[in-house]
């Protein structure tokens, strides 16, 4: 079923090569390339793209209108002689091809607001457009709307262009196709954040509470929900949700940078020795290493003996307990802060102890 979505679009590139061209249509590709440096430069203003994916994109965009630039100075030449190469490109898309692995080249960056915009730009030498390949999607949904692939190549391509309206839904739709797959519902959360610049809007919140609701679990979620929290003022839920999440990730997850950056900006910073520690510690034994925590457990519950008004402090020696494979005393130690830190600072300490007391793997 796909390959004869695949040949279509082949086909159709190989019509339009011999039909009237894209210069009827009064498109002029440098124009088109001017126009995306204004919009990369109007979303680096606005915060959307930092200074280096802003960087990488000019870079890109720039080698394109280049090369636009040269093509249109070799345009006298024998247009017929053009042809045959662009027509060896679609066939070459029948042979194997696949579209939708044309739109994660490289070249494109993924993140929302920071993507190329090409609806003009031939996905290869000759081929046809994003905007001809789309609507030669959106022809092949009408026939097979099941069609899972189909509905992935519409959502990666629309996100390719900056169609996040087409993209959210899309991705909508593989969400009611295959509902186990969460990552669809991730990907259609923040395709509907990239139409609103980063904000979470009413809709949104939607999408993200019933990606909760049905995986309550889920990293994606959990960060969402976080940020949600905190475009909402809520500082101290937000701590409390991503701090939970770091305290049940793997330290090596793709997700825990941008987490403990988020942290950082909180206030939060976990704690860590200084190198001639970490030097001293790496050289220790096993029975020396477990005597050296043990000994600065001590420390640490004694200087909360002093100051029990103190969340990290708490939190450390429960995760403390927790490296040592001692979770009843993590759970005790919980316990034992939220009894003694005041009210307003007691949202970190639950958020644990909640964590602790429901994950098993913990």
């Amino acid at each position: 079923m796909i390959w004869l979505f695949l040949i279509l679009v082949a086909l159709t590139a190989v019509l339009f090569l011999f039909g009237k061209g894209r210069a009827e249509a009064g498109f002029d590709p440098l124009d088109h390339y001017r126009a995306q440096l204004d919009e990369i430069a109007e979303d680096e203003a606005r915060g959307v793209v930092d200074a280096n994916e802003a960087k990488a994109a000019r870079l890109e965009v720039e080698r394109r209108l280049l090369k636009a630039a040269k093509r249109q100075s070799e345009a006298k030449l024998d247009r017929g002689d053009k042809r045959i190469p662009a027509v060896l490109a679609g066939l070459a898309v029948i042979s194997g091809v696949a579209l939708y692995a044309v739109f994660g080249r490289p070249g494109l960056p993924e993140k929302p607001g920071a993507v190329i915009s090409s609806r003009h730009e031939a996905i290869q030498e000759g081929g046809p457009t994003y905007d001809e390949a789309i609507k030669a999607v959106r022809k092949h949904l009408r026939a097979e709307p099941e069609d899972v692939k189909g509905w992935e190549v519409l959502a990666k391509s629309s996100r390719a262009v900056r169609d996040f309206s087409a993209a959210a839904n899309a991705f909508a739709e593989l969400a009611r196709l295959q509902p186990e797959n969460h990552g669809w519902r991730v990907q259609q959360f923040e395709a509907m954040m990239a139409m609103a610049s980063g904000q979470i809007t009413p809709a949104a919140r939607l999408v993200l509470g019933a990606l909760i609701e049905d995986a309550p679990d889920h990293p994606a979620g959990q960060y969402y929900l976080g940020l949600l929290r905190r475009q909402s003022g809520d500082d101290e839920g937000a701590k409390a949700i991503w701090q939970a999440l770091a305290d049940r990730s793997d330290p090596n997850a793709p997700w825990m940078p941008t987490l403990n950056d988020q942290l950082r900006k909180l206030g939060v910073s976990p704690p860590s020795l200084s190198g001639d520690q970490m030097a001293a510690v790496a050289n220790m034994s096993d029975e020396d290493r477990k005597a050296f925590i043990e000994s600065m457990m001590e420390r640490l519950k004694a200087r909360l003996d002093s100051n029990p008004d103190d969340p990290d402090g708490w939190l450390m020696l429960a995760r403390s307990y927790l490296s040592m494979g001692d979770k009843a005393a993590a759970i005790a130690a919980l316990e034992q802060g939220l009894a003694k830190v005041s009210a307003e600072k007691q949202a970190s300490l639950q958020a644990f102890l909640d964590n602790l007391q429901t994950n098993p793997d913990l």
